[in-house]
């Protein structure tokens, strides 16, 4: 019973950072959530939240998605999700969860001390789609490499996030029917999933709230904070 009330709480903070930026509220409930319910149940939970947060932006931010962009991200990244769930049936989970600790501790070093932009080739770019999407077919948590992606190429902060909502509305409808054929879909899981629902709806309220009314770097800031800790989190489990 704690573990499910520390998991909602979970759920209510990370939308919150869902809210205002488009993209990091499932990496960051990922390593607790894994922690606290299971690999499985996390996954499956988080990502039909996801697909819910993700129609909330786009219900409020419609006008702000850049078509061309999603076009080119979903091209790529569904080629990567595709091998990323073939992968994670190959490898042993115990190594992709450090992988995957690792990758989240150097994207969030990045963000937190690496200033201003950097020239990166457009083959480089769409290789960061292509991992994007292999590390959300693994753990549902492509958001921090594309965000790399979509900061080059978008510089309005509503356009980032709008642009991302259809994203993830695609891909996590194709991983949610994968979990379902998977028998992850299981009565516990979808009592989770219900209880989930109000802390999640409150914490977009509020992230969306403050979207609008405070600047999108400080919370990108502690995004990449709280980022940090997961990943250490992760690898020290």
């Amino acid at each position: 019973m704690l573990k499910d009330v520390m998991f909602l709480v979970v759920v209510f903070l990370t939308n919150i950072i869902q809210g205002i930026t488009g993209f990091a509220g499932t990496v960051l409930a990922m390593p607790p959530g894994i922690f606290l319910q299971g690999i499985d149940t996390a996954k499956m939970v988080l990502n039909i939240l996801g697909i819910l947060a993700s129609l909330w932006i786009v219900s409020v931010s419609y006008k702000d998605i850049n078509w061309k962009e999603v076009k080119k991200i979903l091209f790529f990244m569904v080629i990567g999700t595709a091998l990323g769930m073939k992968i994670f049936t190959l490898l042993p989970l115990e190594f992709l969860l450090k992988i995957y600790a690792i990758l989240i501790i150097l994207m969030a070093l990045k963000g937190i001390f690496i200033k201003g932009e950097m020239k990166t080739p457009e083959w480089v770019l769409v290789g960061v789609i292509l991992l994007a999407g292999v590390i959300h077919g693994m753990f549902v948590s492509g958001g921090p490499l594309i965000m790399i992606y979509v900061a080059k190429k978008l510089k309005s902060k509503s356009s980032f996030r709008a642009t991302l909502a259809i994203v993830w509305i695609v891909l996590n409808t194709y991983l949610a029917f994968s979990h379902y054929n998977q028998g992850i879909f299981t009565s516990e899981n979808l009592k989770l999933l219900y209880l989930s629902i109000p802390p999640f709806a409150l914490g977009m309220i509020v992230g969306n709230i403050l979207h609008h009314k405070m600047s999108q770097a400080t919370f990108l800031k502690l995004s990449y904070i709280l980022l940090s800790i997961s990943g250490v989190a992760l690898i020290a489990k």
